[in-house]
């Protein structure tokens, strides 16, 4: 659809923008003030292209789902001093730590919501039209706001999953030492050698549960310029190209979008859904998540996704793949093990989805925290992620999805 002299330009004028909003917009947690300068600030852009851009509102608790390991954390260590009271105390904050565990980081269930002041957040898009009746539409999305920096990541990158671990093996152990002394309370006295032995334990998991206690900064936000700047100016750089070179698919309604509140637990795709989903009915609608574009060794199409539970749609993965490999890049499918991208709500919802991933999973060093700065960005995996879309939408547009068995 594009020329290679297209995407170089293209690749420029994405890493300007990115720089622009670091320096200039301050902080995008979700339903920021940031986010939303941000925001208005690519809608302009849109519209100067010649696109017809709508910014819609949606309310959104900006720390609630952030806060879960801190919550469970703190219930955590509660349990700990509780557990010489009443062991049936301490098992029911270890328990309510496990569910919200479980419910918000686990599931993206937002059980905290009700809890945490609410904030206005916003989602992005406009559409470009086919030259002739819509028989088909692709809807991609990256996300403008950025999370609260992880502690831990920001101190020691290299053993930053070993911190996680730890923070997660400590609130089990809490529950299952809890468990089994009340289970076991006719034989466990506080007298007894058994219960001071259990009790004894518990202080193991004070280091664990003390790490997802003080998690996140909630004063520090990462610069965002990766994570997820890239894929939301992957998504207006390539409705600035096509406009600018004249290009209009023929039988396939393009959504370039901007997504809010992605790091509050998919709240922007999810109000997104809620609005639009009886509009997609007429013709199949896939999404299409652009999330973080900078590792080029790691740019592929994601099949799995929210921590590795939910499998993606097998034909928009082969259609990223393909394009993958007709851009001279051979790479198996990604799994989102840890976390969740805009498409798992979509997914979730019974909607075909996908996510197009360029980021080391290890998680790599700049993820959500400071070192994810406009000066890390990598104009190569910039130009490669645009080569890869514009192919797949190309071959999208031209024979629909390909067939998986």
């Amino acid at each position: 659809m594009l020329a290679e002299t297209s995407f170089r330009e293209c690749t420029g004028y994405m890493v300007d923008r990115i720089r622009t909003i670091c320096e200039e917009f301050g902080p995008r947690p979700p339903g920021s003030a940031g986010e939303t300068r941000c925001q208005e600030f690519l809608r302009d852009e849109l519209s100067e292209f010649g696109m017809n851009p709508v910014l819609e509102s949606f309310p959104v608790s900006q720390t609630a789902f952030m806060a879960a390991p801190v919550v469970a954390g703190w219930l955590g260590l509660l349990a700990v001093p509780s557990f010489w009271l009443s062991p049936a105390l301490a098992l029911a904050l270890t328990v309510l730590a496990v569910l919200v565990f479980i419910l918000e980081v686990i599931s993206y269930r937002h059980v905290l919501t009700p809890f945490f002041p609410k904030h206005t957040s916003h989602n992005l898009y406009a559409a470009l039209a086919p030259s002739g009746r819509v028989k088909q539409r692709i809807i991609l999305a990256g996300h403008a706001d950025v999370a609260f920096e992880w502690r831990y990541q920001q101190l020691f990158p290299r053993y930053f999953m070993y911190f996680g671990q730890g923070a997660v093996l400590s609130i089990f152990w809490l529950l299952l030492t809890c468990m089994a002394t009340v289970l076991f309370s006719g034989r466990i006295t506080p007298t007894g050698g058994l219960w001071w032995w259990v009790g004894l334990s518990q202080l193991l998991a004070v280091p664990g549960a003390f790490v997802a206690a003080t998690f996140s900064r909630f004063g520090v936000t990462s610069p965002g310029a990766v994570d997820n700047l890239t894929g939301a100016l992957v998504s207006v750089g390539l409705a600035r190209q096509f406009k600018r070179a004249g290009v209009v698919p023929e039988n396939t309604e393009i959504i370039f979008m901007v997504s809010g509140s992605e790091e509050a637990g998919l709240c922007g795709a999810e109000a997104f859904l809620k609005k639009h989903r009886q509009e997609w009915t007429d013709v199949e609608t896939l999404f299409l998540a652009l999330e973080s574009f900078r590792d080029l060794d790691y740019l592929m199409a994601y099949s799995r996704d929210l921590n590795g539970s939910r499998r993606h749609h097998p034909g928009l993965c082969a259609l990223l793949q393909n394009a993958l490999l007709r851009n001279g890049l051979k790479r198996p499918f990604g799994n989102v093990r840890v976390g969740a991208s805009d498409a798992a709500a979509f997914t979730r919802a019974g909607l075909p989805a996908a996510a197009l991933c360029g980021m080391d999973p290890g998680p790599a060093h700049y993820y959500h925290c400071r070192r994810d700065s406009w000066e890390i960005l990598d104009e190569d995996c910039l130009f490669k992620t645009l080569q890869v879309l514009s192919s797949a939408l190309e071959e999208y547009d031209r024979n629909g999805l390909p067939t998986v068995r």
